[in-house]
C-alpha cells in the first residue's frame, strides 16, 4: 500500500472512531501503535466532553494538554495528523 493510501486510510478510521466512539475492527498495527490509537480516542472524547461539561478554564486547558500529548504520540507512530 502507497503512502498516500495508507494515510487516507488511517485518517478515515481515526475519524470513524471519534464518530462512533469505538475502534474499527479493521485497524491494525503494532501494539504501540493500537495504544497510541486507543489514548488519542480516548483523550480526545475526555476533551469533548470537559469542553461541553466544564465552565473551569483548568479543566478544559488540562484535557486539551493531555489530547494535544495523545495526537502527537499518534503521529510519531503512524506518520499522520490525528483528525481531530
Amino acid at each position: 500500500m502507497n503512502g498516500t493510501s495508507q494515510t487516507t486510510l488511517i485518517r478515515r478510521f481515526a475519524a470513524s472512531a471519534l464518530l462512533t466512539g469505538q475502534l474499527p475492527c479493521g485497524i491494525f498495527g503494532n501494539k504501540r501503535q493500537l495504544v497510541a490509537f486507543s489514548e488519542a480516542l480516548y483523550a480526545t472524547r475526555v476533551f469533548d466532553r470537559v469542553l461541553a461539561e466544564s465552565e473551569d478554564l483548568q479543566s478544559v486547558t488540562a484535557a486539551l494538554s493531555v489530547k494535544r500529548a495523545a495526537a502527537a504520540r499518534f503521529r510519531r507512530e503512524f506518520g499522520v495528523k490525528w483528525p481531530a
